[in-house]
Parts: structure tokens; sequence; C-alpha cells
């Protein structure tokens, strides 16, 4: 009985520190990304479900790690441009993380095709945005700069869908398969 008992502890104890596995908890980036050891990239688009799903709990391990940055990438398909500059544009404006989750209850929620411009542009006035410095931004070559860096990471990282993280730079998470402790063992293994 004792020699069950040990085994079966073993085999508990085992299980437990086996830790990620690769290919069915996350894919290695390879290459890795460079300079990117404490930092989480968020692949999202705001019309995706799994995507406003991920964030409260994205927000409460993020407040448990004040040692992680988390970059927010949009969504690098062309039906989503619209939604990819917008952010951009929010971003620069200081206004997206204040309008962050009333853009996904709009699309989500409400129903709002905000990656049709007039709709977008329409909404973003209603909620007090200037838009006339909104869409100087929009348009912008410094938008357009990031959402040609933000397609190169997406290639770089093998981004096929959203939501999916970039954890340190080298491993890559499927939005729905995140959890802290996750996330926790791969920046752990980031730093060895």
């Amino acid at each position: 009985m004792k020699t069950c008992l040990a085994a079966l502890l073993l085999l508990v104890s085992s299980l437990a520190l086996a830790g990620p596995e690769k290919g069915k908890d996350y894919l290695y980036v390879d290459p890795p990304l460079a300079h990117q050891d404490r930092k989480l990239v968020e692949f999202f688009y705001y019309g995706c479900p799994q995507c406003l799903q991920l964030e409260p709990f994205l927000n409460d391990w993020l407040a448990s790690r004040p040692d992680i940055t988390l970059i927010r990438v949009p969504a690098f398909r062309t039906a989503w441009l619209p939604l990819a500059r917008a952010y951009y544009a929010l971003q620069i404006l200081g206004e997206e993380e204040r309008l962050r989750s009333r853009i996904y209850a709009a699309i989500q929620d409400q129903g709002l095709d905000l990656d049709e411009e007039d709709i977008l542009f329409g909404w973003l006035a209603e909620h007090g945005v200037d838009l006339n410095k909104f869409k100087k931004l929009y348009r912008s070559s410094q938008v357009e700069v990031k959402i040609k860096e933000s397609k190169q990471l997406a290639i770089s990282a093998g981004i096929t869908g959203v939501p999916s993280l970039i954890v340190g730079g080298r491993y890559l998470v499927l939005g729905n398969l995140a959890n802290g402790e996750l996330l926790d063992s791969l920046f752990e293994m980031t730093a060895k």
C-alpha cells in the first residue's frame, strides 16, 4: 500500500513539475524576437469575441506582474485595417486605453460596424475624440509605419490568428490557452 501511494505521489509531483509542453501549450518563435525578455505581446482585433474574453484575465495577471510590459498589436488582416489604424491613432492621442472597452462593446454588444470609416468617425466624435486630430493621424505616415511594423512582427512571430500572445519574444501562446501559471512558467523559461 505504501509503495502504491509513494508511486502515485511521485507521478503527481512529476506531472506538476513537467511545466509547459511545446506543441501543446506553446510554439517556439524562431528566430526569437529581439529585446522582448520582459514583454508580453498581444495580437488582437476589437471585433474578436475571444480577444474581449482575454482582456479581464490579462488585466488581472498584469496587475500581479509589474515586471512585465504589455505591448498590444492590432490584427493585420486587410478587412481589419481601419480598426488597426484607429488603434494607433487613438494610442498617439492618448485615448485608446480610455476607449478600449467601449470599442469592444460597440462592436460586440451593440453590433456597430466600426470597420466602416463613416461609422467609426461618428462613433469617435460621440465619445469625445477630436475628430480633426484623429483623421490627420488615421492616415498619417506615422500610423502607416506602425501598421507596417505590426504586419512584419506578425509575420516574424508566425501569427495566424487572434488572440495570440508572444511571451518574452520566444513563445507563441494562443489566447484561449493562456493562464497565469503558463505565462509565469514561460517567462521563467525565458530567464534561463
